[in-house]
């Protein structure tokens, strides 16, 4: 981790503009004076599942990232770290990468954010899938 924020700051040193770093964990990579905002990228695990398994995810990996994103580990992390005014959750769902492209570019413009409390926990157990998740 020290190395790639020794290197996140010769970067911004050396270019002076606003840069993107693409991470689960932003926390142990940019200290938060230097990040103006932090976008969480959200997905229901129903679609995640699809999403991995057409990837060819092995089942552990899929576990793993289906239950932290169900149980909100990265926004968690995220929040625990930056002041929740930096922070920008966008729910990638039923998005594609390029249309949630054009959402951060529009936010980082100076675009209103969407207000996003996703409670993934909730859904699943509002619509009887938990089991699938915990069994």
């Amino acid at each position: 981790m020290a190395k790639a924020r020794r290197q996140v700051r010769r970067l911004t040193a050396l270019n002076n503009c606003p840069f993107v770093v693409d991470t689960h964990h932003p926390e142990g990579i940019i200290p938060n004076k230097m990040a103006t905002i932090v976008f969480v990228l959200r997905c229901n695990p129903v679609i995640l599942i699809r999403r991995l398994r057409r990837k060819k995810w092995s089942s552990k990996k899929i576990r793993e990232n289906v239950m932290a994103e169900t149980l909100d580990s990265c926004y968690i992390h995220a929040a625990s770290y930056y002041t929740m005014k930096k922070l920008v959750q966008l729910n990638t769902s039923h998005s594609t990468p390029e249309r949630s492209v054009r959402t951060a570019k529009s936010i980082l413009s100076g675009g209103k954010a969407p207000i996003l409390k996703v409670n993934w926990l909730r859904n699943l157990e509002n619509d009887l899938s938990l089991s699938k998740f915990l069994g």
